[in-house]
């Protein structure tokens, strides 16, 4: 494997950037880059019909827009062009959505965990390796009865394994009013866990709550910048309270530059 190279100015390449928090990342770096100089590339899977409406999206925010199979082959050829000093990977599906999809089997298996796989084997012999920020779920872990959580967990793996610089965010439940597939189980059970996690700020477990409050997309999507361009989280998993804007200082604050820093951090 290659090198962790310098780069000038960041260069983030959002894989997922069609779901609703990758779009919110998406304009969030956007926001970072305008002061920065830096580029925000979006990928879009060829053959998407919401294709279209997000590519004006994104170039009305100033991200580029990549179109292109998930696969492998097209996604070494990018990233050896496009040479990102940071590469997100918000990817994954639901029962649901994968069931309107046509996808047979363990979806979370064949869509979490095989395009996290993709996507790493994508950097294989690249001469410049970004960071990663890979996007996982609360409550992963090895033994999780839960499909979903073992299958993020197997990914977390790989990203582990996979010898680039690496940050894994295990986000808390994500709500957001937005979404293009409506959640209403995932509404509901956001709406109970605020109302939990404000009864614990109120009483002064205001740890406990940050742990299971919900959080929106754009606060995410904060977060995992932050933990991408810090060089004290790097190789390390990050839980939901260090993914909120009022995250620990002492966890994820920036140490002050040296040579290892480069726009990579």
């Amino acid at each position: 494997m290659g090198t962790q190279g310098q780069h000038t100015v960041p260069v983030s390449f959002v894989l997922g950037a069609s779901g609703t928090t990758g779009q919110a990342l998406v304009e969030e770096l956007r926001i970072g880059a305008e002061a920065q100089g830096g580029r925000v590339i979006a990928h879009l899977r060829e053959g998407s019909p919401r294709t279209p409406d997000l590519v004006q999206q994104f170039e009305g925010c100033g991200a580029e827009v990549l179109i292109s199979p998930f696969e492998t082959p097209a996604l070494k050829a990018a990233l050896r062009d496009l040479r990102p000093s940071h590469l997100f990977i918000l990817h994954g599906t639901t029962r649901r959505r994968a069931r309107a999809e046509g996808i047979q089997g363990d979806p979370y298996k064949l869509v979490d965990l095989a395009l996290t796989q993709v996507a790493l084997a994508a950097c294989e012999g690249l001469t410049n390796l970004p960071r990663v920020l890979y996007l996982s779920a609360q409550g992963t872990r090895l033994r999780a009865r839960s499909p979903y959580f073992r299958a993020r967990f197997e990914a977390e793996e790989c990203v582990r394994a996979s010898g680039l610089p690496y940050t894994i965010a295990r986000a808390p439940l994500i709500h957001s009013t937005n979404r293009s597939d409506p959640r209403p189980a995932e509404s509901l059970g956001g709406s109970a866990l605020g109302l939990l996690a404000g009864t614990l700020r109120t009483v002064g477990c205001k740890q406990r709550a940050a742990h299971i409050a919900p959080i929106q997309p754009a606060e995410l999507a904060r977060g995992m910048i932050h933990a991408a361009f810090n060089y004290t989280t790097l190789s390390r998993v990050l839980e939901a309270g260090e993914l909120r804007d009022e995250r620990p200082i002492h966890r994820a604050d920036p140490i002050p530059a040296t040579r290892r820093d480069d726009a990579r951090h």
